[in-house]
C-alpha cells in the first residue's frame, strides 16, 4: 500500500504492492506567485506563474517516506486560451496532480523506489496539465523566489496543510 503526499526531505524508500491512494491537494496549496508580469499594451501570449509544492509521499506497509518536489508553471496568457485566470490555474494544477497522483500510485510494484514515482508523478500531472493549459509545466523547483508550498509535511510549531 502507497500513500501519495507529495514533498522531499531526502530520504528514501521503497514503495510495495499496489498502491492505495490518500490524501488530496486542494487547489488552494497551489499559491502561484507571478513571476513575469503581463505587458498589458499587448495582447500577446505573455506572464507566467509558479509555485513549488513540496510533498509527502509514504509507503504504507513499511512506513518509508520522501519528499517529492517540483514546481508547476502556468501562463498568464496564451495564443489558445487567452487570458488564464488564476483560479483556473490553480483548479485544473490541483485536480490533475491527484489525478496524476492515482494514476501513478496506484500502480506501484514491490520494489519500487519512491523517487521514481516522484518523477513519474511529475511526468503525468506535466502531461495532463499542458492538455488542460497550454504551455503549462511541471518540473523541479528552479524559479528563484519561491518559497516551498507544503504538502503533508510536518512542520515544528506549525499545521500541516
Amino acid at each position: 500500500m502507497t500513500t501519495l503526499l507529495v514533498g522531499a526531505l531526502g530520504q528514501s524508500g521503497c514503495a510495495h504492492g499496489r498502491g492505495l491512494v490518500i490524501g488530496r491537494i486542494t487547489p488552494e496549496h497551489f499559491r502561484f506567485k507571478t513571476v513575469v508580469a503581463v505587458d498589458t499594451a499587448e495582447m500577446q501570449p505573455d506572464g507566467w506563474r509558479a509555485v513549488c509544492i513540496h510533498a509527502r509521499i509514504t509507503e504504507g506497509d513499511s512506513g518509508a517516506t520522501d519528499v517529492c518536489k517540483f514546481e508547476v508553471g502556468v501562463p498568464i496568457r496564451n495564443a489558445q486560451q487567452g487570458e488564464v485566470p488564476l483560479e483556473v490555474a490553480q483548479q485544473a494544477a490541483a485536480y490533475l496532480a491527484n489525478a496524476a497522483a492515482h494514476e501513478v500510485l496506484s500502480k506501484t510494484q514491490p520494489g519500487e523506489m519512491i523517487a521514481i514515482l516522484c518523477r513519474r508523478f511529475k511526468n503525468k500531472h506535466e502531461h495532463l496539465l499542458r492538455e488542460r493549459i497550454a504551455g503549462a509545466r511541471v518540473s523541479k523547483c528552479q524559479t528563484p523566489g519561491l518559497d516551498p508550498i507544503y504538502f503533508d509535511i510536518p512542520l515544528k510549531g506549525a499545521a500541516n496543510d
